[in-house]
């Protein structure tokens, strides 16, 4: 058995993270959760590509890392380092994938790029759905 890879992601990976981010949730459901503005960004290929910058930078500053398991992708997180704290923005796993510590593994990973920074807080937030449900 490998063991769980997590790396940089590049703009190569954009089509699995679209794939992975659709499978976990609808369009309709992923509308429900997200500001109008934010829920095409990691649902369309495209939009996807139009944001990303360089490596596995986006255009507002946020760094991609995904999580492969024998080679297939399995999982993604997005993380930006703000000035004295680290910022989680979005985290999926694939469906058939949860349960198995792979977010745990991508949170640690980049708790760990937080932490070579000097930097010791994380913070992350939730969103409603459009009937206020968390």
């Amino acid at each position: 058995m490998t063991p769980l890879m997590i790396r940089a992601a590049t703009v190569k990976d954009v089509s699995s993270i679209v794939r992975i981010r659709l499978a976990v949730l609808s369009k309709e459901e992923i509308r429900g959760f997200s500001a109008p503005e934010f829920t095409t960004t990691y649902t369309s290929t495209e939009e996807l590509r139009k944001v990303w910058s360089r490596e596995n930078r986006l255009k507002d500053g946020f760094e991609v890392f995904v999580a492969e398991d024998e080679g297939k992708m399995v999982g993604f997180i997005v993380f930006k380092m703000e000035r004295d704290y680290g910022y989680v923005d979005n985290i999926v796993v694939a469906k058939e994938e949860q349960g198995k510590g792979i977010g745990r593994a991508l949170v640690a990973y980049v708790e760990g790029i937080a932490k070579s920074k000097g930097c010791y807080l994380m913070k992350t937030d939730t969103t409603e759905n459009a009937d206020g449900v968390p």
